[in-house]
């Protein structure tokens, strides 16, 4: 009669489990990766949100151009309706409705007038208008139709040629609060900087400085805000 293999005949062919000191190593472990691979996981999402807000204002820098071509050589409404006048040449068969209680649009989700991470915005960073504004500073010193606080009206734009360094004008933005892009409005949303579409096109993100944030002087004097040095 053959032999029954050694290993039969004890409890077991080798161990058959782990002990406990094994298993809280392995815990341990599990617990270091998750502590590493999460922050970076959470980079990684957040430098892709970053990366499609660039793409979102480079797309609507382009957009504006559209429209100053259109409009005499002017920028987009200085105020919340450049959204109504940029709108139609991204999507014209798909029209805004604007909620009469000063809610978001919800058309504005997945468009290029929203950035990827304003849903992460929290007080006192809440966007309750817009993801992007436009800087109503460009050239102050040019007389504007003024709304007069009419809601629904305008302030109409700014001829381009009055930019005298459109690439260190400041365009559109990520801000809070407005859909102008003001000192008082800037949102550093993205790994501390805001994302900027300067006049002549190109994207950059911005880190805020006190000279950006908190310009010196009755007026702001620095060509980020105006296009000009004064």
């Amino acid at each position: 009669m053959p032999s029954t293999p050694s290993c039969f005949r004890r409890t077991g062919c080798g161990r058959s489990g782990f002990t406990l000191v094994e298993l809280l190593a392995v815990i341990a472990i599990i617990g270091v990766l998750a502590g590493i691979l999460i922050p970076l996981a959470g980079r990684a999402r957040d430098a892709a949100k970053a990366t499609e807000c660039i793409s979102n204002l480079r797309q609507i820098g382009s957009t504006a151009r559209l429209y100053s071509q259109d409009n005499g050589a002017r920028t987009p409404p200085l105020g919340s309706n450049y959204l109504r006048a940029l709108w139609p040449y991204n999507y014209p068969d798909r029209p805004i409705v604007f909620p009469p209680n000063g809610d978001l649009p919800a058309e504005l989700a997945g468009s290029i007038f929203e950035c990827p991470k304003a849903s992460d915005d929290a007080p006192p960073l809440v966007t309750i208008k817009r993801s992007y504004g436009i800087n109503t500073t460009l050239v102050p010193s040019v007389p504007l139709k003024a709304s007069g606080g009419v809601p629904g009206k305008e302030t109409v734009g700014v001829r381009l040629n009055l930019i005298e360094q459109p690439a260190q004008a400041a365009y559109f933005g990520d801000v809070r609060n407005s859909s102008g892009l003001t000192p008082g409005t800037c949102n550093p949303r993205h790994a501390s900087k805001m994302n900027v579409v300067f006049v002549d096109g190109h994207v950059s993100a911005v880190t805020l400085t006190d000279e950006i944030e908190k310009p010196v002087g009755g007026w702001i004097t620095i060509p980020f805000w105006i296009g000009y040095s004064r």
